[in-house]
């Protein structure tokens, strides 16, 4: 099963992905991306990856010089790659030994999609049929990858809006348990 979670930025994509794997447990093996503030003015100064082993990187920042850029962002490649990477590939490793464990990507976004290795584990993981995934997507194709996890059949593509996104939860936990 795929899940296919998008929405405009601040609808609560990432919110959702973390209190899905709260309730899946050791079942969810993956990452999300959330933003770093500034502790006194609270501005968003980049962003950071947590594995869900509790791994945490700053990949994205104001403060880095980098020619990857989104926005005023630039994004370092290697320090997301550090963390995604490894995580990844043991969650498909151990997603397609055991049906019940589940992918978890958040974001396969413009920052993330930098890093070819990335690209590639992200295609392969999406069109193999015997593992669970739940990922998240801009609302818009930043990307042709982005366009076509969009388009893959099979996939369930939920839009997170401020109506349903307190009450779309269970529906995923539901359809996980197929």
């Amino acid at each position: 099963m795929k899940i296919i979670i998008t929405g405009e930025p601040g609808v609560g994509k990432t919110t959702l992905v973390k209190k899905i794997v709260e309730r899946l447990g050791k079942r969810a093996i993956g990452f999300w991306t959330e933003e770093v503030r500034d502790p006194e003015t609270k501005k968003r100064t980049g962003f950071r990856i947590i594995t869900t082993e509790g791994k945490k990187k700053i990949f994205s920042s104001k403060f880095f010089t980098s020619k990857k850029l989104v926005g005023s962002y630039g994004v370092n490649v290697q320090y997301f790659e550090e963390l995604a990477i490894p995580i990844l590939e043991r969650a498909y490793r151990e997603a397609k030994k055991d049906r019940r464990k589940v992918i978890i990507i958040d974001e396969i976004g413009k920052m993330e999609l930098f890093s070819k290795k990335f690209r590639d584990l992200v295609r392969q993981i999406m069109h193999d049929p015997n593992v669970n995934v739940v990922a998240t997507i801009p609302i818009r194709d930043v990307h042709p990858l982005v366009k076509e996890i969009r388009r893959l059949p099979g996939a369930v593509l939920i839009e997170l809006t401020p109506e349903n996104r307190d009450v779309i939860l269970e529906d995923i936990l539901s359809l996980l348990e197929r």
